[in-house]
């Protein structure tokens, strides 16, 4: 049995023809890209030169940031007592980068005794816990500071207050309650909804806080590496921080960044934040998923070519190994569902005692972007415990669900589209339960579709190669700021162009009056052939730039098809 994905409703934005002629002129750039850049909030000439050429001075202060100022007293005294100091951070890639900025920070800054640590996922899950804490009391440390944790860490700070060691949390995740007992607490969701920097990363954080101690922003590279893998919004500061970085990667080539990229099959000199997000990023969340994070940490932080090179086959085996347990536990749970789900349903919990815990994020995900609906993957322990990720998609608030069942759970996090939990195995039915009634309170009932939003509704006679080739004044592409999305309607495809590619790829020729262009669809053949998609078809598309041979010409990425609508 086959369970259909959620249809999909395109949404074409306004093409407001007044304002985008006043930009186009202004700017002398096609009337696309100006209506491309007003629909990102950008449409004042000055606002938008700035956008294209982001600069280090579009950066705010770090110390508009609550408590940097208290954070930076204590570093200071700390350096000058020759004090030693702990940075303690995550297992993905968000919290490698984040402790290497604030490592090599700290260094800078003249603090010599610096350590670094980070838990392990399998073991004592996320963020700073008191046996940590009691663990550096042992080891002589004086001040421990967080990275991209340490926000809801209440009884670590409770345990290095009673223990006379001083505590900084940086962090930027949601702040549910209190803040812990720390001496200062630098987290960019306490700051108003002005503050450009709201939506840092944890390596973003920790990057602020190194400026504010060195007087100058330094690691660019691995901060754009952490903001672009933990799929913030790639707007304000953010966008600034990745569009600097990736130039700062491609030109100085760090040691572990370009042997981890040369394993990942990755021009570093061209990299992409598409680069990160798919070849990078996930061979250095892989340790962290599967065994121990401090393998990603020390490849950030090597200068040794040959060190950099045996941690990056390290990492790109463990990858190769959790993408076969995430390919094995995404097919026991799909068939799970195919025997069971049901149309109607509002969310997806599916549990089980032989799943790794490591990598059910990536599988809720996978199962997320499949069924359209919140959904939580459970792993269930040999004690009985359950730990769970969890991915929902716009309309709903994976916090806000998990609070309404917070007295089945023992201990939540995280953010609106992304938490985990974990849980009894004797009350996973009832949170099924309670779960699915809280996603038909936020949902509602009926059918499900999926807003497509679509930037431009062109025809082909309004492309070519030189507005492609502008389109990278837009970049970098990410999470807030997506490729921009085109639709051209009543399009004609090429007679013997259709080609279906392994895995089930369509790739053929588009024409429509007298102007054609190559198009491929990843994972659309099956859709092309039982859709009734013979004669003319509307398509919803990327336009890319592909080199062959010397020679570069503009492709479609295709993103939906559907037989042609009468009238259009």
């Amino acid at each position: 049995m086959k369970i259909a994905t959620a249809k999909h409703q395109w949404q074409v934005a306004e093409f407001d023809r007044g304002r985008v002629q006043i930009l186009a002129r202004a700017l002398g750039i096609a009337p696309i890209l100006a209506h491309l850049l007003i629909l990102r909030g950008i449409e004042e000439p000055d606002l938008a030169r700035k956008y294209v050429t982001p600069r280090l001075e579009d950066l705010s202060s770090p110390f508009e940031l609550t408590d940097m100022d208290v954070a930076v007293a204590r570093l200071t005294q700390a350096r000058d007592r020759g004090e030693h100091v702990l940075v303690f951070g995550d297992y993905d890639v968000d919290g490698v980068s984040a402790t290497a900025i604030l490592h090599h920070g700290l260094r800078r800054f003249g603090i010599e005794r610096v350590s670094h640590g980070m838990p392990l996922r399998l073991i004592e899950g996320y963020g700073l816990n008191a046996e940590r804490v009691e663990a550096a009391k042992s080891d002589g440390v004086h001040l421990i500071v967080t990275v991209d944790n340490g926000i809801a860490a209440h009884d670590a700070a409770d345990r290095a207050r009673e223990l006379g060691v001083d505590l900084i949390v940086t962090d930027h995740h949601a702040i549910e309650g209190e803040l812990p007992h720390a001496l200062a607490v630098i987290n960019p969701q306490r700051e108003p909804e002005s503050y450009p920097g709201r939506f840092l990363c944890g390596a973003g954080v920790a990057f602020k806080l190194a400026a504010a101690l060195n007087g100058t922003p330094n690691d660019l590279d691995i901060a754009a590496l952490g903001t672009v893998a933990d799929i913030v919004p790639l707007k304000g500061e953010n966008r600034v921080i990745v569009a600097l970085g990736l130039r700062h990667m491609s030109k100085y080539a760090r040691t572990g960044l370009a042997a981890l990229a040369q394993a990942a099959g990755v021009d570093i000199r061209t990299i992409s934040s598409g680069n990160i997000g798919f070849q990078l990023g996930p061979r250095i969340n892989a340790a962290g998923r599967l065994d121990d994070a401090l393998t990603a940490l020390h490849l950030l932080l090597t200068d040794c070519p040959d060190r950099a090179r045996a941690m990056s086959a390290l990492l790109n085996a463990a990858n190769e190994e959790r993408r076969s347990i995430e390919r094995e536990i995404f097919e026991q749970a799909r068939e799970e569902l195919d025997a069971f789900f049901a149309a109607e349903q509002r969310s997806i919990v599916v549990a089980r005692e032989d799943w790794h815990a490591g990598v059910i994020g990536i599988v809720a995900a996978r199962i997320q972007t499949r069924y359209q609906r919140p959904v939580v993957v459970i792993a269930i322990d040999e004690n009985g415990e359950g730990k769970g990720s969890a991915r929902s998609g716009p309309g709903f608030n994976m916090v806000e669900a998990f609070s309404a069942c917070q007295d089945l759970l023992d201990k939540y996090g995280g953010h609106r589209a992304a938490a985990g939990l974990t849980i009894r195995r004797d009350r996973i039915e009832s949170f099924r339960q309670r779960f699915e009634e809280e996603a038909l309170r936020q949902l509602g009932a009926g059918e499900i579709l999926v807003d497509l939003p679509i930037d431009v509704l062109a025809s082909f006679s309004d492309i070519d190669l030189a507005l492609v080739k502008s389109l990278v004044l837009l970049e970098p592409f990410g999470h807030g700021n997506p490729s921009p999305v085109f639709c051209s309607v009543n399009v004609e495809v090429a007679p013997r162009s259709l080609r279906v590619l392994k895995d089930h790829h369509l790739k053929m020729q588009l024409c429509q009056q007298d102007k054609a262009f190559d198009a491929i669809g990843f994972n659309m053949a099956e859709r092309y052939f039982s859709e009734d998609l013979q004669g003319p078809i509307d398509i919803v598309y990327t336009p890319q730039l592909n080199e062959w041979r010397g020679q570069v010409s503009v492709q479609l990425l295709l993103k939906d098809i559907r037989p042609a609508q009468p009238g259009r």
